[in-house]
């Protein structure tokens, strides 16, 4: 997909840049690098976002325009638009498929930091077409393992005599027993006693939805989402809201951890392992949202977890 660096960076300084610079600024930018690709798009969201840049990559483009002969001094703003650029070329323009739905949903789940900040983030029209590679929209198309089919191979696995060898036709239908047995021990996990009988319906989301994760032996079935989160709100507690600082607090002081690494893009799950987000604990969420975020949060997390 073309991205046009030259529009990204109309009004961010007084004078446009001559397309010989904006070429150059094309190039450095996209050849930041960091040993990680995944660790490279998270802080340079974060800089976009927050406005603050990673110094590194402030130098690594002050550096090429030394060496070709460039005077300017790159305004903040100019900073910001080159980060966004390489964030969204990342996305917008990845041929790994994986790889893209990851880096979108990163950017889409540091949107709750957009939102606290309340600060004007450029270029909406190219980070509108980022939600086309989240993860909702990639699981709609990788998992194609139909349910509520009927298959011989239902009355055939409880025999004795089941053989160890199958046809192609016949593992695609164990495909399809396997999900179902999954989603089963999902919805079965989600309303037991153990988890139902959480009081505090946050806790009840946050506790439910890591074991289910935990449980699950593969994370890109495109489940019914709005199903889960029904099971684990319940009728009672739709409409309650909160801010969520105040929905961290009373996760820590009911012993909830979230002991893995995690991305700097995964806000909540940052803030569970007690590292300060800002002004983002001002903000008031409904549960319905905050159990969104943080399920998706979760997924992220745990499907770069098999790409390490």
């Amino acid at each position: 997909m073309s991205i046009s660096l030259k529009q990204m960076l109309e009004g961010a300084t007084a004078i446009p840049y001559s397309d010989t610079l904006i070429a150059i600024l094309k190039t450095t930018s996209l050849t930041y690098k960091d040993d990680n690709k995944f660790e490279r798009v998270d802080e340079l969201i974060v800089g976009f976002v927050t406005g603050s840049i990673p110094n590194k990559f402030k130098s690594h483009i002050e550096k090429a325009m030394e060496e070709q002969g460039f005077q300017e001094i790159p305004t903040d703003d100019v900073f910001v638009r080159l980060a966004q650029y390489v964030v969204l070329d990342t996305i917008l323009n990845n041929e790994d498929e994986l790889a893209q739905t990851i880096c979108a949903s990163k950017l889409m789940n540091y949107m709750l930091v957009a939102k606290a900040l309340k600060r004007s983030i450029p270029n909406r029209s190219y980070l509108l077409q980022v939600y086309d590679y989240h993860l909702s929209k990639y699981l709609e198309k990788v998992d194609k393992v139909t349910e509520d089919t009927q298959t011989e191979l239902r009355s055939e696995v409880p025999n004795a005599d089941f053989p160890l060898e199958i046809s192609e036709d016949k593992a695609k239908d164990l495909c399809l027993v396997f999900k179902e047995a999954e989603l089963y021990r999902v919805e079965r996990l989600l309303t037991s006693d153990k988890i139902q009988n959480i009081e505090n319906p946050f806790v009840r989301i946050y506790v439910g939805l890591c074991e289910m994760f935990d449980r699950l032996a593969y994370h890109l079935y495109n489940v019914d989402l709005n199903r889960i989160i029904g099971l684990l709100i319940g009728n009672k507690d739709e409409r309650k809201r909160k801010k969520l600082s105040k929905i961290i607090e009373e996760l820590t002081q009911t012993n909830c951890e979230f002991r893995n690494n995690c991305s700097q893009t995964a806000v909540i799950l940052l803030m569970i392992k007690g590292e300060e987000q800002g002004a983002v604990g001002d903000l008031i969420l409904p549960i319905k949202e905050f159990a969104v975020y943080l399920y998706y949060e979760l997924l992220t997390e745990k499907i770069l977890a098999t790409q390490n």
